[in-house]
């Protein structure tokens, strides 16, 4: 359990760095607005300029329109397996990325708008947090695209993970997760809401935000803590972190089946949730890898 604690606290602490520090791209190119399927942004060409960024040991690279995914080949310390390769963990985020993008499994892209904004604002990189550093940071001063990591030689990568089978009661704070939870889902998960974040106003996480005042009222009636968490990690827990930690355990909770649990104020960040267009309620973590292009 405290093995779990800490993992996630840093998964946390991660997240509200992003939020608070990350300011999305706000112009938007009014063509996607156009876009009646999603083969041309699938296929459209690629960022060369966030290409040049990628050092050689980043043995694995692919991308999903203009968004990249990419990846050395260091063994996970963590995994379910002694056999697991980096490759495994970079494929694995890209399948991720297609269900979440194609939730209706058709081979299309759901909402073409949801990918524009995945690249134009953000990377996505695997590998271990010393290798990650030094791109992460050139790859933002460079092209503007913030890179959210699966970092292997701090987080779990347990590929096997269903979503499902965990007994659960109630979400009763921000610390809740599954103690065999694949951290990577978190992480892609944590992306694709940023992804909203960045092209929708109702996706805001603050304080006055639709959000924010669900997790406040649950937090009022006493059947949700963040406090906890906060004093843990020295007052840093900020709010916008929370209300996005929050999303992501309603949406675990009902992937599991197991949305009887959740409160009302829950209940309505999930109807939140269903009523977003293109927004995943499900994934399939074995997604075929064809919505994808190897550029390395």
């Amino acid at each position: 359990m405290m093995r779990t604690r800490i993992v996630f606290l840093t998964l946390a602490l991660l997240v509200g760095m992003l939020v608070s520090q990350r300011l999305c791209h706000s112009t938007a190119a009014q063509e996607s607005e156009k876009q009646s399927g999603s083969e041309s942004l699938v296929a459209q060409s690629g960022n060369p300029r966030l290409e040049s960024c990628i050092p050689a040991r980043f043995k694995y690279v692919y991308r999903i329109g203009n968004f990249y995914i990419l990846g050395t080949d260091e063994r996970p310390r963590e995994s379910d397996r002694d056999n697991r390769q980096g490759e495994e963990v970079v494929l694995q985020a890209v399948r991720l990325f297609g269900s979440f993008l194609d939730s209706n499994e058709d081979g299309k892209v759901d909402d073409p708008k949801l990918l524009q904004s995945l690249g134009e604002n953000f990377a996505f990189a695997v590998g271990s947090d010393r290798r990650l550093r030094p791109v992460e940071e050139l790859i933002e001063r460079k092209t503007g695209c913030y890179v959210i990591s699966m970092k292997t030689d701090i987080w779990p990568f347990f590929p096997n993970w269903t979503g499902r089978g965990f007994q659960l009661n109630r979400i009763k704070d921000s610390m809740w997760r599954p103690d065999t939870m694949n951290a990577l889902w978190e992480e892609c998960f944590h992306t694709i809401t940023e992804a909203y974040r960045c092209r929708d106003d109702e996706w805001d996480f603050g304080k006055k935000s639709r959000l924010g005042l669900l997790m406040a009222k649950d937090i009022a009636a006493g059947s949700y803590d963040i406090e906890k968490q906060n004093k843990i990690e020295g007052g840093d827990y900020d709010w916008a972190t929370a209300v996005n930690e929050y999303v992501h355990q309603i949406w675990l909770v009902n992937q599991a089946g197991k949305s009887h649990v959740l409160t009302k104020p829950q209940n309505q960040v999930l109807e939140f949730m269903q009523s977003t267009r293109g927004f995943p309620m499900k994934v399939n973590p074995n997604y075929p890898l064809d919505i994808a292009i190897r550029v390395r």
